[in-house]
């Protein structure tokens, strides 16, 4: 599991600020990866989505030193045992990425990551709040849930609760595992307000440590701009 780098960036932020006037300040910048796995065949209880949002901090042209803060929103029963068809909500969990890489892994599924995309700081923000809800041991889970209640959620209503415009409510349960995960990340590529095509944050996936297990990359450049039926064309290689 890699340590955390929250103090670190923290301790870099102060820094930033303290530079004298005139002289360069750090820049900060913040993106969202999008994550979705599955069983071969696919079952239901054998899916999963889930985000890791990164805030990187630095300066100057190579980001490669620039530190990072991450956390993810990866959420799940307890127990790690998903009971679809379950009607009574169960204590849930919240795993970071490499825990949750290892559970997905054991369930033998095959894992996809969508990004990473370029998010507004307001969007970052926002998924704090939903993982302090989630690790405020309030929250339970439920295979199904509805999207009104944020304290009884799935693992995609859980990361749609992030959306700032839509939130839960966007994300009907049509779609699982790698399915739920692309739609997600579409709307990345249909409502942001930076260019994803022209975002290249590919040296996250090694800083990460992503590029030690097999991950199936999709980058902003191969995800279409718009909307489509089911969200299937052109990636349909992910179903």
């Amino acid at each position: 599991m890699a340590p955390s780098v929250r103090p670190v960036a923290i301790a870099l932020l102060g820094l930033c600020f303290a530079w004298p006037a005139g002289e360069a300040r750090c820049d900060e910048f913040h993106y969202v990866m999008i994550f979705g796995s599955q069983s071969r065949p696919k079952r239901l209880e054998y899916t999963h989505t889930w985000a890791t949002f990164v805030r990187a901090v630095g300066e100057g042209p190579d980001a490669n030193n620039y530190t990072l803060d991450q956390h993810t929103i990866s959420w799940l029963p307890e127990s790690l045992v998903v009971h679809t068809w379950s009607l009574v909500p169960e204590k849930g969990t919240n795993l970071d990425l490499y825990q949750t890489l290892d559970a997905v892994y054991r369930n033998r599924e095959e894992v996809t990551m969508w990004g990473p995309f370029r998010i507004m700081p307001q969007v970052y923000e926002r998924s704090l709040g939903v993982k302090a809800i989630l690790d405020s041991g309030r929250a339970e889970y439920r295979a199904i849930s509805t999207p009104r209640n944020l304290l009884i959620s799935d693992c995609i209503h859980a990361v749609a609760a992030v959306d700032p415009v839509f939130g839960r409510g966007h994300y009907p349960l049509i779609r699982v595992g790698k399915p739920a995960s692309r739609y997600i990340a579409r709307q990345f590529m249909i409502r942001s307000v930076f260019d994803q095509y022209q975002t290249e944050a590919s040296w996250l996936i090694p800083r990460l440590g992503l590029d030690r297990y097999p991950i199936e990359v999709i980058p902003p450049q191969q995800i279409p701009s718009r909307n489509c039926v089911l969200c299937r064309c052109p990636d349909t290689r992910t179903r």
